[in-house]
């Protein structure tokens, strides 16, 4: 461990007060542990780098000043808001954290513009419930409504289930507060010319491909510490009322002008041409391609009932392709006509509405499944005779059951509050692959391509058997987007189970290249630039020499964003390898040596921790107080280059662009 000295630890103290300054080693463990870290460390461990303090500053002022710090000492900054993701650790001993949950106010709703000015800390959860009550909703990835807006929206990625009405959060940015790595403050769009918050771009190359890009930049380019965000009419209740406990919350009565639905298709086809004809009719508020494991997930309490459900095999037949939806209206009209629209999309496709009043008891499941062992699609009769779906839902038993059910879809497809602990119950682990942000076609192919590659994991016992196919997401702006994400479900606690996971990870990335299936979830991080630039325009140089140019004395963690052209060299000697992060992309682990992976305990914390992989998205340069330093370094005619290759690769190709942040933030004076 590399201890900060006295004398450093003094200066953070006079930044920022001596209670929110700490370098206790069980305080720094705490954020040395994030999601599934054994499928990004080499060696199988749990544990990331022990950062060498936390610090957490309340102000804008204060950044600068521990920026400036940074500029000047042995150190890097890492900033966080709500963590989460590997992403969020730091990549090696000499980096401070700067833990911005102080910063943590709602600055502003303009609810006649539809616009909010939030810091750091303000978590989904929090707007949302402010902003639900003016008719307004925003746009809040998958990873949970605890998770911090500002991150999203400026610093990093994720796609939420509402983008069929919230597009997602990259595009929602309408501006930002920013301190440089060097302490420099900019104020990015109308807000920096002091107009409001009503846009992020000036006349001129945005800098939004810089600041937010396709993926964001992880922390790498100095601390947002305010943001604006685009809202979005909500048409749904205001208020509810609910009965229950956690981990289960039930609606005393499901709203109206509303429905939620899971929707199976006959086949992927079938649910492709479904995804596109709910969009073009701008149906759903929310959806969420719910796998036939997942599906069984959700309807079962417990592993012993999981099991039961699919040794029964009807969830093989039946639940294969299916779609979760909410559909919320302003009027009795339009629900009418929504409802109306809906159930012709599914005469033309085959979709049929699945009854929620039908209990999944052990012993309904196993006779369900001897009935129809010999039935291609028990669902064909509903699918013919599409009027039975209504009157199977209508009927007396089993509507506080199908409540419970709906109720759990308006928690996930609206609040996108889930119950993690049965998500997580089959196996403890969770890793993700592909889930390129491209078409809806795009999608499936590539939770086709998943299926596939998992199949000889599943075979070996190295990872959980859950059919191969857990891709999930859904369409975005009315189907002219699209995502699903591969789901690959392993045991944390088994080195071979775990790097079995990365090796998927890794497979697909390098797929991902060879098979034009666009840039992965996980392209983010220096060494995935090394591998995707390449492939898309050499982003990963250009990428380079913005940070050098914004960020001249290192101040900032680039494990996540971007290193320089001479990995591990950094001035005044900052960077220990011995305790540094690394991914190593492209490199392919050795199946074969998986049986000698040892799990470390926290006394033998790895010498290589997480990586991941980042690409850059359009990166544009515009007239910043950097401008003239990057013209002398790079020439006025490279600028140009550079704003021209993103814009233009990003319109010809939006599959392999893609740009890299982390939480960062902050709070505005």
């Amino acid at each position: 461990m590399q201890r900060i000295s006295d004398k450093d630890y003094a200066i953070l103290e006079g930044i920022v007060g001596k209670q929110w300054v700490s370098s206790a080693p069980c305080v720094l463990d705490t954020y040395a542990y994030y999601q599934n870290p054994e499928t990004m460390n080499k060696d199988g461990s749990q544990w990331l780098p022990r950062p060498a303090a936390v610090v957490l500053p309340q102000t804008t002022a204060e950044i600068q000043e521990i920026m400036r710090f940074c500029c000047h000492s042995p150190y890097m900054a890492k900033p966080i808001s709500t963590g989460f993701h590997t992403a969020a650790a730091a990549s090696q001993e000499n980096v401070i954290v700067l833990d911005l949950k102080r910063m943590n106010r709602i600055i502003e709703i303009d609810a006649q513009n539809q616009i909010a000015v939030i810091e750091p800390y303000v978590r989904a959860i929090d707007l949302q419930t402010e902003i639900v009550r003016l008719g307004l909703n925003c746009h809040i990835v998958s990873c949970g409504a605890n998770h911090s807006l500002l991150a999203s929206h400026a610093a990093a990625w994720g796609y939420g289930v509402s983008g069929a009405a919230t597009s997602y959060s990259g595009r929602n940015l309408l501006g930002v507060e920013w301190v440089l790595p060097t302490g420099e403050i900019v104020t990015l769009g109308s807000a920096g010319a002091g107009c409001g918050w009503f846009s992020p771009d000036g006349p001129g190359p945005s800098m939004r491909g810089i600041v937010r890009g396709f993926q964001g930049s992880f922390g790498g380019l100095g601390v947002f510490t305010k943001c604006a965000i685009k809202l979005y009419k909500w048409d749904g209740p205001r208020e509810w009322e609910f009965e229950g406990r956690s981990p289960k919350y039930i609606l005393k009565k499901i709203p109206p002008r509303s429905a939620m639905n899971a929707i199976a298709f006959p086949s992927r086809k079938a649910e492709q041409d479904a995804g596109y004809k709910m969009g073009e009719a701008e149906l759903n508020h929310g959806e969420f391609r719910t796998p036939m494991f997942f599906a069984a997930l959700g309807l079962t309490e417990n592993n012993e009932e999981l099991k039961i459900a699919l040794d029964s095999g009807l969830f093989q037949k039946i639940g294969k392709d299916i779609i979760s939806t909410a559909v919320f209206a302003a009027s009795e009209a339009e629900f009418a006509w929504k409802m109306k629209a809906l159930k012709q999309i599914l005469k033309e496709t085959g979709g049929v509405i699945i009854p929620m009043n039908i209990p999944m008891r052990p012993a309904l499941l196993r006779m369900a499944g001897r009935l129809t062992r010999g039935v291609q699609d028990p669902l064909a009769l509903l699918r013919r005779f599409p009027f039975l779906q209504d009157w199977i839902g209508h009927l007396p038993f089993g509507q506080k059951l199908k409540r419970e059910k709906q109720s759990t879809l308006f928690w996930l497809l609206f609040r996108n509050a889930n119950n993690t602990q049965a998500a997580f119950r089959p196996s403890q682990g969770m890793a993700t692959m592909l889930g390129a942000f491209d078409t809806w076609d795009l999608a499936h192919t590539q939770a086709e391509y998943v299926r596939e590659v998992k199949q000889k994991y599943i075979q070996q016992g190295l990872i959980l058997d859950d059919g191969g196919d857990l891709g999930t997401g859904g369409t975005f702006e009315s189907g002219h987007l699209g995502y699903l994400e591969g789901i690959i479900l392993y045991d944390p606690s088994n080195p071979q189970s775990a790097l079995a996971a990365r090796d998927l990870v890794q497979t697909g990335a390098r797929d991902a290249i060879e098979r034009a299936m666009g840039l992965p979830i996980a392209g983010f991080g220096s060494e995935a630039n090394e591998l995707f630039g390449p492939a898309c325009s050499n982003y990963h140089t250009w990428l380079k020499r913005l940070k050098a140019a914004l960020d001249p004395q290192q101040a900032c963690d680039p494990f996540f964003y971007v290193e320089g052209t001479e990995p591990g060299q950094k001035e005044n000697g900052r960077r220990s390898d011995d305790h540094a992060l690394d991914f190593g992309y492209p490199v392919q682990p050795n199946l074969r040596d998986l049986a000698r992976c040892k799990v470390r305990s926290r006394g033998g914390r790895p010498a290589q921790g997480p990586g991941a992989f980042h690409p850059c998205a359009e990166s544009q340069v515009a007239d910043i107080p950097y401008g003239r330093e990057l013209r002398r370094q790079h020439g006025a005619d490279d600028l140009v280059g550079l704003g021209r290759t993103f814009h233009l690769g990003l319109c010809r190709r939006r599959s392999f662009l893609g740009r890299s942040r982390q939480s960062q933030g902050g709070k505005a004076q």
